[in-house]
């Protein structure tokens, strides 16, 4: 009974994530980033809170429902397009193991954590351990990955720590994909599908998506992208790349439901802030349930709902391109 019940539930849920990112968004899109988000009827409450929250222009939001932890800012790649090894001037490192589980311990009404932000989260030495400790307590947990760590060895542990969804970042086809991240798009695919065939050999339930980012360098590829993951990955994604543009408007992020804790500990409202220029908090001192309406973040929603943005939201904008739907507008 249970079983069932909680299917028609995913199901009703489904539907309101599909007519909201028809006819409330504008966005068909993103109804598969929606129903990954909000599977049941309570995410669902919790997103309509918070979405009249920003709607109403409230310094307050309704509730923290995620987390992004990035547990390193170390990548062994250098991407076009990334900061990481480019621009990023903060200090590298790794989370500590406490810290997560502090998070994790602190926060279980969480509907889910990206263990991600910046950086490779496989290059963690305690990446399945952690994940394992969040799936334990019935946090689900997903990640980004480069997917140049998937030997033999990490794709059984990748199955059986508990993971919900990892997402590969591919950029386009063969040449674009390599242009982007000097790593060889047929390597990427052959580990990736054999992932695939041991996850539906094991009768796991991991669930394996691509996403690329879509820009100048890599929107002639687009429709091959589409083309060559459909039927291999449970979710084909493009997203716009950020570029700099003047902001008119608020940015829903800030009342979403989302906070990014920094290696460090450092919390930031925005998944754009490579260097946490927007510290709200620290999750070392701080429980992240008060840093959500803090004053801190109070006083940035406010400057946003007055148009008064700072300098890094003041100059946020996405890539225009008529197939990729923007996030923050």
């Amino acid at each position: 009974m249970g079983r069932r019940a909680g299917t028609v539930e995913r199901r009703v849920a489904g539907l309101i994530a599909s007519a909201g990112a028809r006819f409330y968004l504008g966005k068909p899109d993103v109804r598969e980033l929606l129903e990954t988000k909000f599977p049941t009827l309570g995410s669902v409450g919790r997103a309509v809170r918070n979405e009249i929250a920003f709607r109403t222009g409230s310094e307050r939001s309704h509730v923290l429902t995620s987390v992004n932890l990035e547990l390193t800012n170390h990548c062994n790649l250098r991407c076009t397009f990334c900061p990481v090894n480019t621009t990023m001037r903060r200090p590298k490192g790794f989370m500590d193991g406490a810290l997560f589980r502090r998070v994790i311990d602190e926060n279980p009404f969480l509907d889910f954590v990206l263990a991600f932000q910046w950086g490779e989260p496989l290059l963690h030495p305690e990446f399945f351990d952690l994940v394992r400790y969040a799936a334990d307590r019935g946090v689900r947990t997903m990640i980004t990955s480069n997917g140049t760590h998937l030997s033999p060895e990490n794709r059984a542990k990748l199955l059986a720590c508990g993971l919900e969804r990892i997402t590969f970042s591919v950029d386009g086809d063969h040449e674009t994909h390599e242009a982007v991240r000097g790593w060889p798009l047929a390597r990427l695919r052959e580990d990736v599908l054999a992932l695939v065939r041991e996850r539906d050999a094991a009768g796991a339930p991991l669930r394996i998506d691509v996403s690329m980012v879509v820009d100048g360098a890599t929107e002639r590829a687009l429709d091959t992208y589409f083309a060559d993951w459909k039927g291999i990955a449970d979710r084909v994604q493009a997203i716009p790349r950020i570029v700099a543009e003047r902001r008119t408007t608020p940015c829903r992020e800030l009342w979403r439901g989302a906070l990014i804790v920094l290696w460090d500990g450092r919390v930031t409202v925005c998944c754009v802030d490579s260097e946490g220029l927007l510290q709200v908090g620290d999750a070392r001192t701080e429980a992240l349930a008060d840093v959500w309406n803090g004053a801190r973040m109070r006083e940035l929603r406010a400057r946003h709902a007055r148009r008064d943005f700072p300098a890094l939201c003041a100059n946020c904008g996405e890539y225009e391109h008529p197939q990729v739907s923007k996030r923050f507008r």
